[in-house]
């Protein structure tokens, strides 16, 4: 943006050097064309890596938003296996509950921007002059990164789902068990 003002300056000079020398407009008038279409082109790149840059730090925060999650769950599996009573043990299943929903959030808005990203960098690789194989090979890596730190939170999540599920049953059958006890207490 600084150098755009020195760029159009540089055409209208380009276009007052064509009317007074009238043997080179040609010559000007394609040099101007040239400059403005290689300007246009940088400019639209930029934008480009912007929106790029912008997805990219979207994609991030929701990978540090879910790893986040997965700590809080790990912690809650951890500490949560105490209870007094039947209500402290509902609140713990509905604790639990609240977990799995929102890592499974979490996941699918992670999943989702990932797959926005890498479908980005698939069509930003080969758009314009700058489809070479270094970009290429750049963008294929970035993407098999983006797969990688995915591939990672998802495991962690598997394992979580599998621990979450095979608390759930046994405070479920705690739960029914205790149940089983307050019906025959007051019969």
């Amino acid at each position: 943006q600084a150098l755009e003002d020195q760029v159009w300056d540089l055409l209208h000079e380009a276009d007052k050097a064509a009317e007074e020398n009238k043997e080179k407009s040609q010559v000007y008038d394609a040099m101007a064309e040239t400059l403005g279409d290689a300007w246009d082109a940088l400019i639209i790149m930029l934008e480009k890596r912007q929106a790029l840059l912008e997805l990219t730090s979207l994609f991030f925060e929701n990978a540090l938003e879910f790893a986040v999650k997965i700590d809080q769950v790990e912690d809650f599996l951890k500490n949560a296996q105490e209870f007094d009573n039947i209500d402290s043990l509902r609140e713990l299943l509905l604790q639990q509950e609240h977990h799995t929903k929102e890592l499974l959030e979490k996941s699918l808005a992670l999943l989702n921007k990932s797959q926005e990203l890498t479908e980005f960098i698939d069509e930003f690789k080969c758009e314009g002059p700058n489809a070479n194989p270094e970009l290429i090979q750049g963008a294929h890596s970035s993407c098999l990164k983006i797969d990688n730190l995915l591939e990672m939170l998802q495991d962690r999540r598997r394992q979580l789902d599998k621990f979450l599920k095979h608390q759930r049953q046994g405070l479920e059958q705690v739960l029914q068990i205790c149940l089983w006890h307050q019906q025959e207490s007051q019969v």
